[in-house]
């Protein structure tokens, strides 16, 4: 969390020798979804790419809020706010997705195979 939000490069030396575990992919949605929910799902998936496995739970909070946002009508302002709520810990506001870095594909090094 600290390398994405930034903060590792602001404190090197608190975050030093901290282990980066490998995030596998959100994946595919549960086969129990709807094509309503499933859909909701794969948009998460597409707009926060840095979401991965260990967030499936909290996204699929998401998109049964998200789903009944858009399949149900008045309801109360409380399902709106905590709907915000989800979406700022996914990195999904304008606020929350600045902390956001993405880490970018790691290239093969050529001289790996000589030097390694």
């Amino acid at each position: 969390m600290a390398q994405i939000t930034g903060a590792a490069s602001v404190n090197a030396g608190r975050y030093k020798n901290r282990a980066t575990p490998k995030v596998r992919s959100l994946g595919p949605p549960p086969k129990r979804y709807c094509e309503g929910k499933a859909a909701i799902w794969n948009e998460f998936n597409d707009d926060f790419p840095w979401l991965g496995r260990s967030d499936r739970r909290l996204v699929g909070l998401a998109v049964d809020m998200q789903h009944q946002i858009e399949t149900q009508d008045d309801l109360p302002v409380a399902v709106y706010a905590q709907m915000r709520l989800l979406l700022s810990s996914m990195g999904g506001t304008p606020v929350d997705r600045s902390k956001v870095m993405l880490r970018e594909e790691e290239s093969a090094d050529p001289a790996d195979e000589f030097l390694n």
